[in-house]
């Protein structure tokens, strides 16, 4: 299952790298398709392992429950440690200081994740998922403007 998992990342990547090379009438619609195919799909895996969600039953904890559910956080975490370099390839970072700087947030932000699912320690893929989210949010204030 991993490795079927390995190996539609890797064809997403290409696929999506693929894309990027098209003009620059292709960049907007590029770019969504990181975000909305790789990036959000993989920050998910981190923010709906987390927390807790309270109902008038009571308290629901969101953290995996077994090996299954901690592999696809892991999964997860690997897709976002590796979208740093997704981000900063040249014809998307286009000498942009800023970009190159938010997409470096990545990195150290998905390491932190994987540690904290492979230890199985959804209080700290809690504070992770948030730092996660702070780092999207800056990135978006910028680069999201109407």
């Amino acid at each position: 299952m991993n490795r079927l998992r390995i190996a539609i990342f890797f064809n997403l990547t290409l696929l999506i790298s693929y894309n990027s090379f098209a003009d620059d009438d292709h960049h907007h619609s590029d770019m969504h398709d990181v975000m909305a195919h790789l990036l959000t799909p993989a920050s998910e895996k981190i923010w709906n392992a987390s927390g807790s969600i309270i109902t008038k039953e009571g308290e629901l904890s969101l953290a995996p429950t077994n090996q299954e559910e901690w592999n696809e956080v892991i999964f997860g975490a690997k897709v976002i440690m590796e979208s740093t370099f997704i981000l900063n390839r040249p014809d998307r970072a286009k000498g942009r200081e800023d970009w190159v700087r938010f997409s470096a947030l990545l990195e150290p932000i998905g390491k932190r994740a994987l540690k904290a699912a492979e230890n199985k320690d959804s209080e700290k893929l809690f504070v992770v998922g948030a730092d996660l989210y702070q780092a999207c949010v800056a990135c978006h204030n910028v680069y999201m403007r109407n």
